[in-house]
């Protein structure tokens, strides 16, 4: 498949690149807002605009150390699972250090990030619904398209809502005349996103199947599940990831040991991922994460804490199992040397260099998960997954833990995760026990989080809903974590609003935790 690039003038003047295999078109350039709403092609090729922006610097793409910007997934080394070793010039050093402002790089970019990606299917939206209305594109084309727009619309409010909590609301268009947007609150924002994920997980709204890397039915009922979750609304939470089971389209995938390689891509257990498409350096694209020579990720490092928490074959911690070896993998959780690299005899390309352990890696771990190894700089065309089958079914037996309801079920449901054919870990009943208490239940399951989704962008979110950073930032510091670890749990839980975008919006007021007014 080959690279295309659209530039198309829209009212914000926003310029967008696309790889998806649907949007192999003809090139379009520098075409306004007036000579460009009529066609299908057009509607698909803005709407190529509003995916790319996910592959943007402060939303899931990749950014290069020195910036001091991050990317979402790699919010995952401002927690225990891991750190960035070229500290101070990663963007995540700001919240290990406890010197997050509203002028840090990192506060800019996401927000930035965000709101491209905001105003991109606001055009979609608005002016694919008028060529429907005009007759310049069928109902269901133009229907599916909009769909498809609002689903990505709410993934980046969820983004925002999460980090900031009360932020602008954006549904429309905007002018020079309303461009000044003060805060909504989340809760108000959270409604309407997930009033309109619900309106598209109806019948004959978005496709069950649809080509790599679109957004469908079980995408948006995924994506409705963990808003749902975030928010603590744990019944319709359970209940969305309940309809996603049942369309009977998704399952676990047998190898974990493949699954985050190119070959994985393809896999059942893939809801939604973004696509990426690198045949050489020079295509503006690049991978999601960029990939040394001959030798692993050096600037993204775990942290020793999230190796021990991998249990022995036995189920047991390592605290407790007699089966542990410091110096042997292979009694291990098979997700640990599938994540992970270890000194236990770990290769990459085929080669073990005892100075890269010493010198690059103090802990003795790299990254393995996501890891392709290549064999020229950053050439790589692996995804990044958003939301996994495995992530959903753990979801759900969150939701049912914290209702207090359906024990059985929530083993059941962790169960699917731990035995895969490649894992086949023991079972909950098993290992921890048949007659565990619901708060026992959920410890299981947030275990299982951490584990399972190792370092694919959901613990730093994990832990800043469930109030638990600080608990992780002492395992940081028992570890002997690069940056000094220090949560500030009095404004810790939400970020800054930019200083960029108070001056330019008047209309907004900065967060209380931060100074702005209550």
């Amino acid at each position: 498949m080959r690279k295309v690039y659209y530039s198309i003038v829209l009212s914000f003047g926003l310029l967008f690149s696309a790889c998806a295999d649907f949007l192999d078109r003809e090139s379009l350039s520098e075409l306004s807002n007036g000579n460009f709403w009529n066609t299908e092609a057009d509607a698909l090729k803005a709407l190529a605009g509003c995916y790319d922006a996910l592959q943007a610097e402060g939303s899931l793409g990749f950014c290069w150390p020195g910036g001091k910007t991050c990317s979402l997934r790699e919010l995952e080394f401002a927690t225990d699972n891991g750190y960035f070793a070229w500290i101070p010039w990663v963007g995540p050093d700001v919240i290990t250090t406890n010197t997050m402002s509203p002028t840090s790089e990192v506060v800019k970019s996401v927000w930035n990030a965000s709101y491209a990606g905001i105003a991109r299917c606001n055009n979609v939206i608005e002016n694919v619904s008028k060529m429907s209305n005009e007759n310049k594109i069928s109902d269901e084309t133009g229907n599916v398209i909009v769909c498809e727009a609002k689903f990505l619309r709410a993934l980046f409010y969820n983004h925002l809502t999460s980090l900031y909590r009360d932020v602008p609301k954006v549904f429309e268009v905007l002018t020079t005349e309303t461009s000044q947007v003060p805060k909504s609150k989340k809760s108000e924002i959270v409604a309407d996103i997930i009033k309109d994920l619900k309106d598209i997980t109806e019948e004959n709204m978005l496709p069950v199947v649809a080509d790599r890397g679109r957004a469908t039915k079980g995408a948006a009922l995924g994506l409705l599940t963990r808003i749902y979750l975030y928010n603590e609304m744990y019944k319709e939470a359970a209940d969305a990831a309940l309809r996603l089971i049942e369309l009977d389209e998704y399952e676990i995938d047998p190898n974990y040991s493949t699954l985050f390689t190119e070959s994985g891509c393809n896999s059942k257990e893939i809801v939604f991922a973004i696509r990426f498409k690198h045949t050489d350096q020079t295509n503006s694209e690049g991978g999601f994460l960029a990939y040394n020579y001959g030798y692993p990720m050096e600037w993204q490092l775990p942290y020793p804490n999230l190796a021990n928490d991998y249990y022995c074959i036995d189920g047991k911690p390592i605290s407790s199992s007699p089966l542990y070896n410091p110096d042997d993998d292979s009694t291990r959780d098979p997700r640990l040397t599938y994540t992970l690299m270890t000194k236990n005899g770990d290769t990459y390309a085929g080669k073990v260099s005892e100075s890269w352990w010493s010198s690059n890696s103090p802990f003795q771990l790299f990254m393995r998960k996501y890891q392709n190894q290549p064999t020229t700089w950053a050439a790589d065309n692996q995804d990044m997954y958003v939301i996994r089958y495995a992530d959903v079914l753990l979801m759900r037996a969150e939701a049912l833990a914290k209702q207090g309801i359906e024990k059985e079920e929530i083993m059941s449901l962790v169960n699917q995760v731990r035995q895969r054919a490649d894992v086949m870990m023991p079972k909950v009943e098993d290992a921890e026990g048949g007659n565990l208490s619901y708060e026992q239940l959920l410890d299981v399951v947030k275990h299982e989080r951490r584990v399972e989704l190792a370092l694919e962008g959901t613990r730093y979110f994990d832990l800043m809903r469930w109030k638990e950073m600080d608990k992780a930032y002492e395992r940081c510091r028992q570890d002997g974590g690069a940056g000094s670890h220090i949560f500030d749990n009095s404004k810790g839980y939400v970020w800054p609003i930019p200083q960029s975008e108070l001056d330019n919006n008047r209309a907004l007021v900065q967060a209380p935790e931060w100074g702005g007014q209550q």
